[in-house]
């Protein structure tokens, strides 16, 4: 039993116990659990704690319990669910688990006599597999009515949206989906942490999921797999977002170049892009893609969306965790970037150390570098080529913005070298950059410098 078999029957049950889907963190329990990975290493894939990890797969492992009669552990959930898989189950419990879940890779459309409660939602768009839950945005109006612009009136093939974690991508993302969904025929939700080979990908996450003929022949090439889901999308309205398009780019290297087992992604998207067609790709990245840039100018529907700090936004995520001393709340988000994950993450210490106080908090500055902001920062940080890392230390360093030729300067690299990793620092959302009279100026973000300094 692959991964991918796995996670299906596991999110059927898991349906089945509780009448919701697998989380996103669920899932990577699960994709990591199947690849012999330690909680430590789970916690570290998506930015939390161990001990959150910990909760949650505790609550994942009851929940599966429930449904198969025996006790669920990390250690016997392969061969549970493949006992599980290999039982008769009986059609009428197979009957409801496919008319309940919505995000199976069944078409109720093939269905015409289901009950009235099933007639509801035939012309539902298909989910695959399970999205974000909807959380609440903040300041996001403007983003939100570019995006819908751009999707429902212009119909653009292909929006990315980059930012750096914690920015909000999916978030944001998740409440497009909300307001739009109505306006696809088919919709495809999927994160490309999974790590597959582009053509298995094709296989598996996209052509599976859309209501297509079948499954190409194994001995069809990338090209035809291609053209046979660009027809897709030329006689249907699908709407495919992708998220976690980073986890396909290299480490140790400028920001958004595809790792040498992943090109056959980057052959997906630049057809999708170059491709006449109804539907549109929606990729959520924490880097922007290299090429983006050259296929913006060369390409007016393909648009780009760099996600920023929430500036004066921020403000509400302190009122809605009850935060005292608003005068010392801007100050705060300034030093945070206005990043949501950072304002929210502080919130809690706040909450938890000074019972909401933000004037006692603000005393000690240290304070601001969570546990949590430290785990999205080093993982950003250990993305780094060594001629970034250069460069970022140098404009940490500094207690004013920077400009590249005192850059140069400084640094014992080459100015092609020092002007491509500033260029790639800001695709990663690690820098800010001010236009004068005097020229451009480079600087690091208060809560990035402290991490910095520490290092």
């Amino acid at each position: 039993m692959d991964i991918a078999e796995a996670l299906k029957i596991a999110d059927n049950l898991v349906f089945a116990s509780r009448n919701k889907h697998l989380n996103d963190l669920e899932r990577s329990i699960i994709e990591g659990v199947c690849q012999g990975k330690k909680y430590s290493q789970i916690a570290t894939d998506n930015y939390c704690e161990q001990s959150h990890v910990n909760d949650v797969a505790a609550d994942l492992w009851k929940a599966l319990s429930n449904v198969v009669g025996e006790q669920v552990r990390k250690a016997n959930f392969k061969s549970t669910i493949e006992r599980h898989q290999s039982k008769n189950i009986s059609s009428s419990f197979v009957e409801q688990i496919s008319l309940v879940n919505i995000c199976s890779e069944v078409t109720l459309n093939h269905h015409p006599n289901h009950s009235l409660q099933q007639a509801a939602i035939i012309n539902t768009p298909q989910y695959f597999k399970t999205i974000p839950d909807l959380v609440p945005i903040y300041a996001r109006t403007q983003e939100l009515d570019s995006l819908k612009n751009w999707i429902l009136t212009e119909k653009c093939r292909s929006v990315v949206i980059s930012g750096a974690a914690g920015i909000g991508k999916t978030a944001l993302a998740r409440q497009l989906l909300e307001d739009i969904k109505g306006e696809f025929d088919e919709i495809v939700w999927q994160s490309l942490g999974c790590q597959r080979s582009g053509v298995e990908f094709i296989d598996r996450n996209l052509i599976a999921s859309l209501n297509t003929e079948a499954l190409p022949e194994p001995t069809l090439d990338l090209e035809a797999r291609l053209s046979l889901l660009l027809e897709h999308f030329r006689q249907h309205r699908c709407l495919i977002i992708l998220d976690d398009l980073d986890r396909l780019f290299s480490s140790g290297e400028l920001a958004g170049n595809y790792a040498e087992e992943y090109q056959e992604y980057r052959e997906l998207f630049r057809r999708s892009w170059e491709t006449n067609h109804q539907s549109c790709l929606l990729l959520l990245s924490r880097e922007e893609p290299s090429e983006l840039a050259v296929t913006l100018g060369n390409n007016s529907s393909i648009h780009s969306l760099s996600l920023g700090g929430l500036g004066a936004g921020g403000r509400e995520i302190f009122r809605a965790k009850g935060l005292s001393d608003e005068d010392r709340w801007d100050d705060a988000i300034e030093s945070l970037g206005g990043n949501p994950a950072y304002l929210g993450s502080v919130s809690i210490a706040i909450k938890k150390l000074f019972g909401g106080k933000m004037g006692e908090f603000c005393k000690y500055e240290e304070l601001f570098l969570t546990e949590d902001i430290k785990l999205l920062l080093n993982y950003q940080f250990g993305r780094l080529s060594a001629a970034e890392r250069e460069v970022i230390r140098l404009l940490a360093s500094e207690t004013i913005p920077v400009s590249i030729s005192s850059s140069i300067e400084s640094l014992n690299i080459s100015p092609a070298d020092v002007g491509n990793a500033i260029v790639s620092l800001g695709r990663r959302g690690l820098i800010d950059r001010t236009e004068t009279e005097d020229g451009t100026f480079f600087s690091v973000r208060s809560i990035v410098k402290k991490f910095i300094l520490q290092l």
